[in-house]
């Protein structure tokens, strides 16, 4: 009964607009205060609790890094040098946009991140040159989804709060998923390419080949240093985001010299923020998942599954299903925080890998965010691009097709995620 009328107060929260961190600790807070258990200080003992955490340590370095390769211009450097690669053939600047994405993920750890900065750069860009620009739109947001799916990603270390799972195994989880996505909407593009592309007109190359990739390498050597470093035990992934860090203000004040202090200073504040508004629903969801936990929801759940099917694959498409209506309701994070406490148990029940599963959760959640009416990726590509939302559903339609064919791939090949986890010595 506590739970059925928590459930009702959060719809009424949500309907009336409330934040999501603010509705997650005032149901937490009304249901633990009607169950007799909670009061004022056991629940900010909880928030607070929910924060404390060696592995959040992890979050706003990540933040910081990705925001200080982005503001040091280095979008501009890996885009001239994956151009410089492939924008010559057919549908070139369609791959180019692709290739940014892939390379910025291992910049950025943020979807929304990578949206924005290759959204001011890839869409006028293809624009200039022929392509629709709502297409180009489709296109940058699902690239970018493969941002938190690839390391270093902020989603997968707030993943490991309430399952407690290696972030490092996480990380490598997550690379042969991402890079399959990627294949999948570049053999897409292949099949359409006559139609999306104008003709490839001779162009002047902007600057050498040689020139293009050795102001990329720095770069490019980023994201090698956190799986390389983690994967060679010369740090943890925490470690490694610290380590990050220290990389991009060299890159950015000393090899480049691409960021002065104002806008450094900016970047320290834009990243504060954010790590404040991602931590105040880190312990809002964990006062919900320590009162989801007392009224025995994660039992609850599991039993309704088991009496619905045994089988585990079904169990993965129920899942499937709901998370992707979930994604495109609710933003990754607390979706993340209140869901997985109920889900993960269960499908560990099932049999299934708890990192395989880890996966299936986020690339669900990555596909939410590009879909309405509130995927996040879509207002802020409209935003960037000045291009209403419903020209760029229409065609990110077949894109849809893609990437749920991907996700089939990824929740029933568990090879997919768990090979390179494996391989490294991460997991059993």
């Amino acid at each position: 009964m506590t739970v059925l009328l928590v459930i009702i107060l959060f719809g009424i929260l949500l309907a009336v607009e409330t934040p999501i961190a603010f509705a997650v600790g005032i149901v937490a807070f009304v249901g633990l205060m009607i169950t007799g258990i909670g009061n004022e200080a056991v629940s900010a003992q909880r928030v607070f609790a929910g924060m404390n955490s060696y592995s959040l340590l992890a979050l706003p370095l990540f933040i910081l890094a990705g925001n200080l390769l982005v503001a040091g211009g280095i979008i501009h450097r890996l885009v001239g040098f994956v151009d410089i690669l492939v924008g010559r053939v057919r549908a070139g600047l369609a791959y180019v946009n692709l290739l940014a994405n892939l390379l910025m993920a291992g910049l950025s750890g943020s979807a929304t991140a990578d949206t924005a900065a290759l959204g001011s750069v890839m869409t006028p860009m293809m624009k200039q040159r022929g392509y629709s620009p709502d297409f180009a739109a489709a296109l940058t947001i699902s690239g970018a989804i493969v941002a938190p799916i690839l390391p270093p990603s902020i989603i997968m270390v707030i993943y490991a709060i309430p399952t407690k799972l290696s972030i490092g195994a996480l990380f490598f989880a997550g690379i042969l998923p991402g890079l399959l996505i990627v294949l999948l909407l570049a053999i897409y593009i292949a099949f359409v390419a006559k139609r999306i592309s104008p003709p490839v007109v001779s162009r002047e190359r902007e600057g050498s080949f040689i020139k293009a990739t050795l102001d990329a390498i720095p770069v490019l050597i980023a994201p090698i240093i956190v799986v390389g470093g983690v994967r060679g035990g010369v740090f943890t992934a925490t470690e490694a985001a610290a380590v990050l860090v220290a990389y991009a203000l060299f890159l950015n004040m000393a090899l480049y010299r691409s960021t002065d202090l104002k806008t450094l200073y900016g970047v320290f504040r834009e990243s504060a923020i954010t790590t404040a508004t991602v931590m105040i629903v880190v312990g809002t969801s964990s006062l919900f998942a320590w009162f989801l936990a007392i009224e025995n929801v994660p039992n609850a759940a599991r039993a309704l599954f088991t009496s619905l099917t045994d089988n585990p694959i079904l169990f993965l498409v129920i899942v499937n299903v709901f998370l992707l209506v979930v994604g495109s309701f609710v933003d990754t994070v607390p979706a993340i925080l209140i869901f997985v406490p109920i889900l993960q148990p269960t499908a560990v029940a099932f049999g299934i890998d708890p990192i395989h599963f880890a996966i299936i959760v986020i690339v669900n959640l990555m596909i939410g965010l590009n879909t309405p009416p509130v995927g996040t990726n879509l207002f802020v590509i409209s935003s960037v691009t000045g291009r209403p939302i419903g020209g760029i559903v229409r065609a990110l339609l077949p894109l849809y097709v893609v990437k749920l064919a991907a996700l089939a791939i990824i929740t029933f090949v568990p090879f997919v995620s768990l090979w390179l986890p494996r391989a490294a010595g991460l997991i059993p």
